[in-house]
């Protein structure tokens, strides 16, 4: 199948991923980022679009009629900030094509509602409590899409567990974007006692001394992120305050790569998850901190969990896995 693929080409992005399993699948993808008709900085290009009414359906236009030359079986948006116009142009000109949207963010992230306007013909996202909406409010063709990872890009190291875990020399570690949410939970984490080391983006408008002094400054992808998450002992996961009822990226990659780790409970969970959830999730910071304590004292029993999670998760919860169902679906 032709497939066109809408969004960013960054490393590691979904639409990275996505591309990589679609090929993998002997899929022919031709992939179309925003910088693809307008050479500027994408930084530029999305306040612009956010500022600009005209620039915004410019840049859209544009990338409608990249689309269409591009005489696809299939197309799969993900950008959350594509004009409706865009969509309307390429289903007049490619009536008997299916344009889908994936939207992997959690619903505080919605832009300018710009999806709901749409004519997409099925639009896939990851928590149950918005599919709801969007099918029983407003009458959208929506379903359940939830987060998965890349087997070929996020690998179990292949080395000693227990000497990855003295070279890496981390007790707890905790990775991504330090908004103020992550930060303040991190800094419970480190009141308590516990040797906390930090990976990925330093919070500067609001920074906690706390956590600066736990920052290696290094945003860690690829072949380094397997290795510091399965060679820490323990990968304390705090959702993002706006998964309702879902899981984030990271709950998937972790689990894939073979980490253990300590996350945020989520009844849906339970669908993704081999163990059961009260070995490895909470609902306070209170209860996530006895978890911590309890883990760094019982090596065997964390080996253990994230080595059955680790085979699972290989085996039902990749994008290959993920794609052939939403494939299935249309």
């Amino acid at each position: 199948m032709k497939i066109t693929l809408l969004g960013s080409k960054n490393y590691d992005s979904l639409e990275f991923h996505l591309n990589e399993s679609l090929t993998y699948l002997s899929h022919i993808v031709t992939h179309i980022d925003i910088k693809d008709v307008v050479n500027v900085p994408y930084r530029f290009n999305y306040y612009a679009t956010k500022l600009l009414p005209k620039y915004d359906d410019y840049v859209f236009k544009k990338l409608a009629k990249k689309v269409i030359e591009s005489s696809p079986d299939l197309v799969v948006c993900t950008y959350r900030f594509i004009h409706p116009n865009c969509i309307k142009d390429v289903k007049s000109a490619l009536p008997s094509v299916k344009v889908i949207h994936i939207n992997p963010d959690a619903l505080t992230n919605f832009e300018y509602q710009q999806i709901f306007v749409s004519p997409y013909d099925a639009y896939f996202t990851k928590d149950p409590y918005i599919v709801d909406f969007m099918r029983n409010k407003m009458s959208l063709n929506a379903f359940y899409f939830p987060e998965a990872f890349n087997p070929r890009v996020h690998q179990s190291p292949e080395r000693n567990r227990l000497e990855l875990e003295t070279e890496i020399n981390i007790d707890v570690v905790a990775f991504g974007t330090m908004y103020p949410y992550r930060s303040k939970m991190l800094k419970e984490v480190v009141d308590a006692g516990l040797s906390l080391t930090v990976f990925g983006t330093p919070d500067k408008r609001f920074p906690l001394k706390e956590i600066s002094n736990t920052f290696r400054n290094e945003f860690i992808t690829g072949k380094r992120k397997a290795e510091v998450l399965l060679g820490s002992k323990i990968v304390f996961n705090n959702f993002h305050y706006g998964e309702i009822e879902s899981a984030n990226l990271k709950f998937f990659e972790i689990n894939g790569i073979g980490g253990f780790q300590i996350c945020d409970y989520k009844p849906v969970l339970s669908e993704y998850s081999t163990i059961p959830l009260e070995k490895f999730t909470y609902k306070t910071i209170g209860e996530a901190i006895d978890l911590l304590k309890y883990y760094l004292n019982h090596q065997k029993e964390r080996h253990e969990i994230a080595e059955e999670q680790r085979i699972h998760f290989e085996k039902y919860h990749t994008y290959d896995n993920r794609l052939k169902q939403l494939l299935d679906k249309l």
